[in-house]
């Protein structure tokens, strides 16, 4: 009852107030049921499930087979080039920064040693993660690509501005070599 009569309330006013909104009143019947929409929930926080799951450090680490490989797959679509076989160097690996809770160890003498624990943060039912400060690329030192069309200086010069923007090498550090006849 009580239900109906607030109902009905909400549906005059709404009537009354429509004719003097003029050429705003579709837009604001849009805002309103946008916001009804957010606010009755149903929301992307509410499922857990749908949000993508964190993982290990080994999980996230870098592949260079794989890297190579779809990078040869790359350079191939290139026009003119060929067969295409790379080989990338690298200078560092990527690696990942974990917080650590750092405090002096209490064992009655001044030796100024310390203890040092992993920070963790929970994720809910998923349990315990690190907490990850930064995490750095891999740097790479060189390349090599053996194709057939390095005979062809248009390639060459593909191929190297290719490498060098995936990369982040600088011209000196690719060699664009002719593949020999197998």
């Amino acid at each position: 009852m009580e239900l109906d009569r607030m109902k009905a309330q909400a549906g005059q006013a709404l009537a009354a107030l429509l004719p003097r909104l003029g050429k705003y009143k579709y837009a604001l019947i849009v805002l309103l049921v946008g916001i009804l929409l957010l606010y009755a929930g149903g929301g992307a926080r509410d499922r857990p499930e749908d949000s993508p799951t964190p993982q290990d450090g080994a999980a996230q680490a870098f592949d260079l087979a794989a890297f190579q490989a779809e990078l040869e797959e790359k350079l191939g679509k290139i026009a003119g080039i060929g067969r295409v076989e790379l080989m990338l160097s690298l200078d560092e690996t990527g690696e990942a920064v974990y917080a650590s809770n750092v405090r002096a160890a209490e064992n009655g003498g001044e030796s100024g040693s310390y203890e040092s624990t992993l920070s963790t943060v929970s994720d809910g039912s998923y349990g315990e993660q690190p907490v990850r400060i930064k995490e750095t690329c891999p740097t790479f030192r060189g390349a090599v690509v053996l194709c057939d069309g390095a005979g062809q200086s248009g390639v060459r010069l593909a191929v190297t501005d290719a490498v060098g923007a995936v990369c982040g090498l600088g011209a000196d550090r690719i060699s664009v070599i002719q593949m020999g006849q197998d």
